[in-house]
């Protein structure tokens, strides 16, 4: 062996070197936020009990209206309602912190294959997968709705972008509308031959899964996405590329306009549904109670002029939100009358 090829040998191994100690950092560092942010628990994340907990409090930080939500389901229930909406969170995730196309949909494959796992009593080990096996068992939870909810990120991915207010609409009921499914299953209410309660459930679900978008936009566009209809972004000429105006450094007021028609659509769906709530089967109601938070929400939303970036915005919903779902629960209602 020369000397070139031998200093050439070294330098490679002590680059090698460099790329390990810097992977032991990250890893270090990714052990030093696990611990930060995830709940004291004593024992195996992977007993029952304590996964549970470690759902609950991931609700608690990350989905404070279900955790408030909550708390008007009985309480036998609760750690199942935590179980499934954490599920719903966990699958959002995916196509917003992948890039890769194929990472993504390898992503969304193992909890087909972990709901799979779960139906022949083999669940992953895996907090979640080990909750929602003992959700699945000890209530009538579908296996389709849980895998719909999968399909939905899968055509979220293979859209990325979204043509018409009709397209986006489609995918929030995918989401939204099926999660109050999963709710009125948890419930034991029977909604497969009640078609107003199914009207009910696809009003409500569409404007929660439009707010859902709508509230994401911030977060998108960091990574330069805007996951907004085509048809009405071309309409107030916004585009990614476009959208920032670069002496003032904030976004363009065409970008609210856009805001504006896709909330005011959210809040029709959600208007159109004020007529059922009084005529739902007992005890429904607690499925739709997320809606409190929208209606607050598209209030908000307009007072700031559709400004999705003012700080304004729910800058009061820990405080508030738990007292307006209790007012409206009391009346076994999901949305307050103007």
């Amino acid at each position: 062996m020369s000397e070139q090829e031998l200093r050439k040998l070294m330098d490679q191994h002590f680059q090698d070197q460099e790329k390990i100690e810097k992977s032991k950092k990250l890893q270090k560092e990714l052990e030093q936020k696990l611990q930060k942010y995830s709940p004291k628990i004593e024992g195996s994340i992977y007993e029952l009990p304590n996964a549970k907990k470690y759902v609950k409090e991931q609700i608690r930080k990350f989905d404070w209206n279900s955790y408030v939500v909550s708390n008007y389901y009985p309480s036998k229930l609760r750690d199942a309602f935590f179980a499934i909406n954490f599920y719903n969170i966990e699958l959002m995730r995916i196509p917003e912190n992948t890039k890769e196309h194929s990472l993504i949909m390898g992503k969304l494959d193992f909890w087909e294959e972990s709901i799979n796992q779960i139906f022949q009593n083999k669940p992953l080990q895996e907090p979640l997968s080990i909750c929602l096996h003992d959700t699945c068992k000890n209530n009538p939870i579908s296996k389709g709705i849980l895998i719909n909810l999968i399909n939905a990120r899968k055509y979220e991915a293979d859209n990325p972008r979204i043509m018409d207010i009709g397209q986006l609409a489609f995918l929030a009921e995918q989401v939204r509308t099926n999660m109050i499914f999963l709710n009125l299953q948890l419930l034991r209410i029977d909604y497969k031959d009640n078609q107003q309660l199914i009207e009910c459930a696809q009003s409500v679900g569409r404007c929660l899964g439009i707010l859902d978008y709508i509230k994401r936009i911030p977060y998108n566009l960091r990574k330069y996405r805007l996951y907004m209809p085509e048809e009405i972004n071309r309409k107030h000429n916004v585009s990614v590329r476009n959208l920032w105006d670069r002496i003032n450094g904030k976004p363009k007021d065409q970008l609210f306009d856009v805001i504006l028609e896709v909330a005011a659509y959210a809040k029709q769906s959600l208007d159109d549904s004020k007529k059922y709530q009084k005529d739902l089967p007992p005890q429904a109601f607690r499925a739709f109670l997320q809606a409190v938070e929208a209606q607050q929400f598209l209030i908000d939303l307009e007072k700031v002029n559709f400004n999705i970036f003012d700080s304004a915005l729910n800058s009061n919903s820990y405080i508030k939100l738990p007292y307006q779902i209790f007012n409206v629960a009391k009346k076994q209602q999901f949305l307050k009358y103007d």
